[in-house]
C-alpha cells in the first residue's frame, strides 16, 4: 500500500475546559520536529461544550498568533480535538455473505462490506466525525486482511463517534473566520492513548482516563483495537469545587491545597496533621487538617473513577448483549493508565486501583522537550502523533462552510 503523503508542517489544537494547548511541528521521516508550542487560558468552553463562541474565539486566536510568531511559519491547517459529553460514540458493523463460489474474499468484497457499515445513519441533529476500525471477522474469527482467505460470511466493525451538529459548526466556523482550514478532528482520549500506551498494551487490552479540568474522557484498547470510548462531565475542577466548599475558601486557594496536599486516598494518620497555607504561620496565614482535605479530594476522585468503570460496563452492555464481561486484571492485563492534568494528584494510581481492582499507573508522554513531558499534555502530543499516522493529503480549502462541512464529514 502506498502511504500517505505527509504535509510538511502538522499544527495541531487541543481546546480543553481550562487551558488550549497547540503544537506546530515539521515532518521529517515520520516524525515531527517542535517548531512552536502556545498555551492559553481557556474561556467559552464547559464541560467540553462551547458555549460563547466570541471567547474562545479570541483565545484561540491568540494561540494561533504564538505558533506563527515563534514558527514563523504561517498556519492554514489545523487538527482539532474533540472531547466531553458533546461526543458519543457506538460500534456500528457492515457484513455482506461472500459471493464467490469458491467463497474466496476480494478487496471488492471488503469494500462493500465497509460501505455497508458506514450507510447506518447517525442520529438527529448530529454529524460523524470518525470512523475507528475495529476487527474485521471472516467467519466469526478476527483477521487482520480477509481479501484472499476463503469464508461465508464477512464482517467489518467500526467505533464511530458523533457530535452535536452545533458544537461541529461553532469549531468549523471559528477555525474559518481565523482563514484556517480543519484538517481533521482527532478523538482527544485516543490521543492521549497514542501518548502514553505501547502497541502490545493496546494489543493485550488497557484502558486509559484523561482526568481533564471540567470532563474525563476514556477509551479501552482490545486486541489492538478501540474497542470503545466514553467521557463524563466531572473533573478535577469538581474536586477543587468540593474543596472550596469544605473548607470555606477561595477556589483559587482551593487549587493550590488541591495541588500540593490532596490525595486520591485517605489514611487515618491524615488526621494528625495540620497544614498552613502559606507556610509561615504569619498574620493572615491559614492552618487546615490535611485529613479534611485528603478525605474531601479521594471521595471525588473514587467517585469519577467509579462513574468511569460504570460508563464503560454500560458500553459492554451494548457491544456484548447477554453476555457478562468483567472489567479485570484477565480483560485489561496492561491495567489502567491515567493522564491529564489531574491525574498529578497524589497517590492517584493507588486510588484508580482501589476502584478498578486492576493494574493502575500514571502515564507520562514522551516528548523531544522535557518542559512537555507531563501528564497535562499527553493529549496534545498524541494529537501530533495520530495526526502522523492518520493525516491526508492536503486539500485545497472550500469556498463556503458548508462545503467545507461537506469536505470534513464526506456528505
Amino acid at each position: 500500500m502506498t502511504p500517505k503523503p505527509l504535509p510538511s508542517l502538522i499544527t495541531v489544537i487541543d481546546i480543553g475546559t481550562q487551558k488550549t494547548v497547540a503544537l506546530v511541528g515539521q515532518v521529517i521521516d515520520g516524525k515531527a520536529r517542535m517548531l512552536g508550542f502556545s498555551e492559553r487560558r481557556t474561556d467559552g468552553v464547559v464541560k467540553g461544550t462551547v458555549t460563547d463562541l466570541d471567547k474562545l474565539h479570541a483565545g484561540v486566536h491568540e494561540v494561533i498568533n504564538d505558533l506563527e510568531r515563534v514558527s514563523q511559519r504561517p498556519v492554514h491547517y489545523v487538527y482539532l480535538s474533540i472531547a466531553g459529553p458533546a461526543v458519543d460514540g457506538e460500534r456500528v458493523k457492515g457484513f455482506i455473505p461472500v459471493p464467490a463460489h469458491d467463497g474466496k474474499v476480494t478487496k471488492q468484497d471488503l469494500d462493500e462490506a465497509i460501505r455497508s457499515a458506514k450507510r447506518v445513519e447517525p442520529p438527529a441533529g448530529r454529524l460523524i466525525m470518525l470512523y475507528m476500525r475495529q476487527p474485521t471477522l471472516l467467519d466469526g474469527k478476527q483477521v487482520a486482511n480477509p481479501v484472499g482467505l476463503q469464508g461465508r460470511r464477512l464482517e467489518v466493525n467500526f467505533w464511530r463517534t458523533t457530535m452535536e451538529e452545533g458544537n461541529v459548526r461553532f469549531r468549523v466556523s471559528m477555525m474559518n473566520a481565523m482563514s484556517v482550514n480543519v484538517s481533521e478532528f482527532i478523538l482527544a482520549s485516543h490521543a492521549s492513548g497514542c501518548a502514553v500506551v505501547s502497541e502490545s498494551e493496546k494489543q493485550g487490552g488497557v484502558l486509559v482516563i484523561d482526568v481533564g479540568a471540567g470532563t474525563t474522557d476514556w477509551i479501552l484498547y482490545f486486541k489492538g483495537h478501540i474497542l470503545c470510548a466514553g467521557s463524563i462531565p466531572v473533573g478535577g475542577e469538581h474536586l477543587t469545587n468540593d474543596l472550596s466548599v469544605a473548607l470555606r475558601i477561595s477556589r483559587e486557594t482551593a487549587e493550590d491545597l488541591k495541588i500540593r496536599f490532596a490525595s486520591a486516598l485517605h489514611r487515618e494518620s491524615d488526621l494528625n496533621q495540620t497544614i498552613w497555607k502559606d507556610g509561615d504561620k504569619g498574620v493572615g496565614d491559614q492552618q487546615f487538617n490535611r485529613g479534611t482535605i485528603t478525605q474531601v479530594s479521594s471521595l471525588r476522585y473514587q467517585e469519577i473513577m467509579d462513574f468511569v468503570r460504570k460508563d464503560v460496563l454500560r458500553h459492554f452492555e451494548q457491544i456484548f448483549p447477554g453476555h457478562s464481561v468483567k472489567l479485570d486484571q484477565a480483560f485489561l492485563p496492561s491495567g489502567v493508565v491515567l493522564t491529564g492534568g489531574t491525574s498529578n494528584l497524589h497517590d492517584a494510581a493507588e486510588g484508580a486501583h482501589l476502584v478498578f481492582g486492576v493494574s493502575s499507573r500514571v502515564g507520562v508522554p514522551q516528548f523531544e522537550s522535557e518542559a512537555l513531558r507531563k501528564p497535562e499534555y499527553s493529549g496534545v502530543i498524541g494529537m501530533m502523533v495520530a495526526a502522523i499516522q492518520d493525516a491526508p493529503p492536503v486539500v485545497r480549502r472550500p469556498k463556503s462552510f458548508w462545503d467545507n462541512l461537506k469536505n470534513l464529514f464526506r456528505f
